[in-house]
């Protein structure tokens, strides 16, 4: 493919001849021209992320770590969020009006 080819502009360092052409050698896509991906941003930005994503699951160590369980002591009541101390409904609208999430 020839979009394989593309000669990516040196890194200014202080071995750098400053007379060289700092203009692209390549020419850039039309989708990630600076301007069009700053208005995408901006168009995106009241979008809240669980809408996209769903909400965020619960942590299983296990799992990150490739490890059995039993190696991880059972966390105490004041670590515990699935009981009392999980953010309300309430809360978590709140958070989303505060961001700004429609």
């Amino acid at each position: 493919m020839e979009d394989e080819n593309i000669e990516l502009p040196d890194i200014a360092s202080e071995y750098s001849n400053s007379d060289e052409e700092d203009a692209p050698r390549y020419e850039v896509a039309e989708w990630a021209d600076p301007k069009k991906v700053e208005e995408q941003l901006d168009a995106q930005g009241d979008i809240n992320p669980d809408d996209i994503f769903g909400p965020i699951g619960t942590l299983d160590m296990a799992k990150v770590f490739n490890a059995k369980s039993s190696k991880f002591r059972s966390r105490t009541s004041s670590a515990n969020w699935n009981g009392g101390d999980a953010l309300t409904p309430a809360e978590e609208l709140e958070y989303n009006r505060k961001m700004g999430f429609k």
